[in-house]
């Protein structure tokens, strides 16, 4: 506005003039940074704004959280949601917001995890989003982490990065960059290399911020079903488990929605 040489006032004129009417209290709630535009109306002026202040389009649009990501809440340190806080907080991206994340374990015959599957529903916050990080941590009880990332669908795997208490960073890229507001689909799967088998006994989807639905589905090889198993949460400080009778069935699932920052998942005994 001072490169420019307009007051607040010469701004709601010109904004008026364009079909786009704030008000002076609205406008100084956003120079000062007390508020951000909410309403569609004024999420419509934000352009036009741009434009008279001579700013770059999408100066001051990707400033502007989405509704989504105000319901979803900034991302949570992936570590400490595991429960293992690590030196540096990982912290997964704020242009995206996740809104549903699906995890399926299959179970070998020799009590191995052949593969874990991650179906991602995430939404961008902001024009030009063209990825996301998946974080993986290592098995419980040891700090090696030898899981590889596959593509199934909807992405391509692009940089992996290793961090702190050896958690895994894979950046997930879309098929094209999003919109604001669009809405991609990912498909992961996770393996582990020949000679470092997977025999963890436990499972868990970490869930970075408030998902309208988290869900994960262990199934075992029919010659391999578990002695005893349980389901979990941890959210906002509180962990609960509670056993599962698996009645001759050969797979455990556990539903949440409306949840997070947090993880849930499975273990069991054989």
């Amino acid at each position: 506005m001072a490169r420019r040489g307009l007051t607040l006032a010469d701004v709601r004129d010109r904004l008026a003039s364009r079909g786009h009417p704030v008000s002076l209290t609205a406008l100084s709630y956003w120079r000062t940074g007390q508020r951000t535009p909410e309403r569609q109306s004024s999420l419509e002026a934000l352009p036009e704004l741009e434009a008279i202040l001579d700013l770059r389009s999408g100066t001051l649009s990707r400033l502007v959280p989405g509704r989504l990501s105000r319901r979803a809440g900034h991302p949570a340190p992936f570590d400490e949601l595991l429960g293992d806080p690590a030196v540096e907080a990982v912290v997964g991206e704020e242009e995206v917001c996740r809104v549903m994340s699906h995890l399926v374990v299959d179970v070998g015959a020799h009590g191995e995890i052949v593969r874990a599957r991650v179906r991602q529903l995430l939404v961008a916050d902001r024009d030009g989003v063209d990825g996301v990080t998946l974080f993986v941590g290592p098995d419980s009880g040891t700090s090696e982490n030898h899981t590889v990332l596959r593509a199934v669908a909807g992405c391509t795997i692009g940089e992996v990065r290793a961090l702190e208490s050896n958690i895994r960073g894979t950046r997930l890229l879309f098929e094209r960059p999003l919109a604001m507001g669009e809405s991609a689909i990912t498909e992961i799967e996770a393996v582990q290399p020949e000679g470092h088998p997977d025999l963890d006994t436990d499972y868990a989807l970490a869930a970075e911020q408030r998902l309208e639905e988290a869900l994960v589905w262990v199934r075992f090889h029919p010659d391999r079903r578990p002695r005893r198993c349980w389901v979990f949460f941890s959210e906002a400080g509180l962990r609960h488990e509670w056993p599962v009778d698996l009645g001759g069935a050969s797979s455990v699932h556990y539903r949440q929605t409306d949840f997070g920052p947090g993880a849930l998942g499975a273990r069991w005994e054989w």
